[in-house]
């Protein structure tokens, strides 16, 4: 599906509201493939609005955004209408509504610029079975203009999703794997995330998924309180931490989600030059949040 202007989230998540509600009265059952198609939206440009808002929301932690050479999570929250518009089609088999971020991998080969048009293309891959449901990957790439003036992959990232409880029909279901107890590593940073945290972020992002922003939603959706979303604690673990001109990759892993209001506990370690493990923990309750890596050649 090819597209000239970007199909707003609030629009994705009105679809896809509306087909639950349809698959629970006519207990339709999704496809059980993936959509053979991906979403090719042509001449997107970056707002400087956006990248001003961004801004906002991440100071003091980062220096304000070079235009022409904005933040990884920035790209991401340009490019997810995109892969929203997939998973709330028709056929994608897995429902949009309650799919778990399991984690990303993003390789930001290149200075992505505001201004700009860019083509951005979601795809979804490697639809598996989970011992808890079944994962996906969405994989969104950015080409834009690069050094010779001919387009090139600018920015590519995938996000991990599970959908608890659906179980693909004719496969076994995995083993849990046996984690690890978790030891807190030796503290060396304190992020306070305040009951605002989900409502700022969506200001900016446009993904005002409830559980994110009203605790009596949350817990209507299986949480004991707003949860912050996953890709502004990403955003916050890279804020001041990204090399100008780009040519980096990072990752993050997520494992219990950060309660809003509430503190999260991190450790920031550097086991060689070009490296940044990041470990995020709970302090009352002894559980991780999350891990990542940041990788500068």
């Amino acid at each position: 599906m090819e597209r000239e202007t970007m199909t707003p989230l609030l629009s994705s998540y009105r679809k896809a509201l509306t087909r639950a509600a349809g698959d629970a009265v006519l207990r339709r059952r999704r496809p059980p493939e993936l959509p053979g198609h991906a979403v090719v939206v042509h001449d997107h440009v970056i707002d400087p609005e956006l990248v001003d808002q961004y801004a906002r929301l991440f100071a003091p932690a980062a220096t304000a955004p070079d235009p022409a050479d904005l933040p990884s999570v920035l790209v991401h929250v340009a490019a997810f209408p995109a892969a929203m518009e997939l998973m709330a089609d028709a056929e994608f088999p897995l429902p949009l509504l309650g799919l778990v971020h399991l984690q990303n991998r993003v390789d930001h080969h290149a200075p992505v610029p505001s201004g700009v048009p860019l083509e951005i293309a979601a795809s979804a891959t490697h639809l598996a079975p989970h011992h808890a449901g079944t994962t996906v990957d969405l994989v969104v790439t950015v080409h834009g203009p690069g050094d010779s003036g001919s387009p090139q992959v600018l920015w590519e990232g995938t996000s991990t999703y599970l959908a608890t409880g659906v179980h693909l029909h004719g496969h076994d279901r995995p083993q849990r794997a046996a984690r690890p107890t978790f030891v807190p590593p030796p503290l060396t940073a304190r992020w306070t995330l305040p009951a605002s945290t989900g409502r700022d972020y969506a200001a900016v992002s446009g993904d005002y998924n409830p559980i994110h922003l009203n605790p009596v939603a949350a817990r209507a959706l299986g949480q004991k309180s707003m949860i912050a979303h996953g890709m502004y604690l990403a955003g916050r673990m890279l804020a001041g931490r990204e090399p100008e001109g780009a040519g980096h990759s990072w990752s993050i892993d997520f494992a219990t989600p950060a309660r809003l209001p509430g503190t999260v506990s991190l450790h920031f370690g550097h086991p060689d030059p070009g490296t940044t493990e990041v470990t995020a923990w709970n302090a009352r309750s002894g559980k991780p949040h999350f891990t990542g890596m940041i990788t500068v050649p």
